[in-house]
């Protein structure tokens, strides 16, 4: 142990001495950091809607628009990547239901299962008196895709008291997340025009083999959807959010197209559905058997933009449990007479009134009843 005259008449140039000091001053440092890390850690973990994590559970429901990126659609120009070849109107509508798990603060683990619809036209993508190519191949699909999925989630940013009000019960998330994901899909097509017709009414392409396959493309696929999102709750049990999801799918037959024609324009299954050719009669030849369809490098993707509600289904033994019956379900009348204790061990107990002390008989003089007095004669 190092006392208090240990360097007292001894030169610290000795490197013995000097090592020791500097071991001694390094410990001192880093006890003193690891209190500090250790203690802004724990009131992080235990600050507001944060108690208790492994007990959180929520469930709600997504709504919100979804596009697609693939072969079929987009705008006048030459196609490019990502979103600069988005058509609005070719946007569609998704929705879905899901539970999150919170392990803890920062990560939690979402299930749910999703509706999804995309659709795309060449009509959308004709130019000025229907003179460009892409509006030439005329095709166009639709397809109603129901996903079954799970992804982690990581929260990096967290604002616990949103608004800086004292006692708020509001607070704010932003996450990123990852995870896989199994669909079913069925894409239909129609001629131009049946092309506002219910989705009923279209025909199934798949077992059509429009681009002359042996058999028939899966209706099973997979994806990796990740994506950013932001989470506000309120009163500890409600969460409202918002976020982006991208699918990036490992399939080119969302919209039935990915490689080569394999009829010349009018011919093959389905009264000719598989080509569509309705440009000038000069450049048919480059629509005929052969000729290429689709790009089958890039797999068709998705991406939606989703509102969410959820509630959190609290154990019992979860303290915001305890604290929101308290504070909201116990009659008001009662609120002078109650008292949250013992948070830490996540127990509560209502304030007891004092019991009045017993009497004591002996501070008392008996006092002789009329019948025991002495008689005077």
């Amino acid at each position: 142990k190092l006392k208090k005259d240990h360097f007292i008449g001894e030169s610290l140039v000795n490197p013995r001495n000097f090592n020791k000091y500097f071991s001694f001053v390094i410990v001192k440092q880093l006890i003193v950091f690891l209190s500090i890390v250790l203690s802004t850690t724990t009131n992080h973990y235990y600050s507001q809607y944060d108690f208790d994590g492994n007990f959180n559970f929520d469930i709600g429901f997504n709504y919100g628009g979804t596009g697609y990126l693939g072969d079929i659609g987009g705008t006048e120009e030459i196609g490019k990547r990502f979103l600069g070849d988005i058509i609005l109107k070719q946007t569609n509508i998704t929705s879905g239901i899901f539970a999150r798990y919170k392990i803890n603060s920062n990560i939690h683990i979402n299930s749910g299962v999703n509706y999804v619809k995309i659709s795309g036209d060449d009509a959308n993508s004709a130019g000025p008196e229907n003179n460009y190519p892409r509006g030439w191949r005329n095709l166009r699909f639709q397809n109603q895709i129901f996903e079954l999925n799970s992804s982690l989630e990581y929260t990096f940013f967290r604002i616990n008291n949103l608004g800086g009000v004292a006692r708020n019960r509001t607070s704010l998330n932003l996450y990123a997340f990852i995870g896989g994901s199994v669909f079913y899909h069925n894409p239909k097509g129609a001629f131009l025009e049946n092309a506002n017709s219910p989705i009923k009414e279209w025909v199934s392409l798949r077992p059509l083999m429009t681009e002359g396959q042996k058999e028939p493309y899966s209706k099973i696929g997979f994806s990796t959807p990740y994506g950013l999102g932001a989470i506000i709750k309120t009163k500890a049990f409600y969460k409202f959010g918002v976020y982006f999801r991208y699918m990036k799918n490992y399939t080119d037959c969302l919209d039935d197209i990915s490689t080569v024609y394999a009829y010349n324009p009018g011919e093959g299954p389905g009264d000719g559905i598989a080509n569509q050719y309705n440009g000038p009669p000069g450049t048919a030849n480059s629509f005929s058997v052969g000729d290429i369809r689709g790009n089958p490098k890039f797999n068709d993707d998705i991406f939606m933009i989703n509102f969410t509600f959820s509630k959190v289904i609290s154990s019992k033994n979860n303290i915001f449990y305890k604290d929101y019956l308290v504070k909201h379900k116990v009659p008001k009348k009662f609120e002078s007479k109650r008292k949250l204790t013992n948070r830490n061990n996540k127990n509560f107990q209502i304030k007891k009134f004092n019991k009045r002390k017993k009497l004591n008989i002996n501070n008392f003089k008996k006092k002789k009843s009329k019948r025991t007095r002495s008689a005077k004669f």
